[in-house]
């Protein structure tokens, strides 16, 4: 298990922030999602390796670019 950062600056708007919140519900190697000191960076307890991790970020992040909710 890891504890990483998870970067969500991108998530500015309502839609986008319900989206990543229903994304981190979903997966199942999430065990924990903690605040962090900066707004834009979730602390993530991860079942599962960095590489991994980085894998699961990006492929959010690339979602919601190819068109998720906005």
């Amino acid at each position: 298990m890891t504890i990483n950062e998870l970067d969500i600056g991108w998530a500015a708007t309502e839609n986008q922030r319900r989206y990543l919140r229903w994304e981190l519900l979903a997966c199942d190697e999430v065990r924990g999602v903690f605040h962090t000191d900066l707004k834009s960076t979730l602390a993530v307890l991860y079942d599962g390796d960095r590489f991994d991790f980085g894998a699961w970020a990006r492929s959010l992040a690339s979602t919601h670019k190819q068109g998720a909710p906005s």
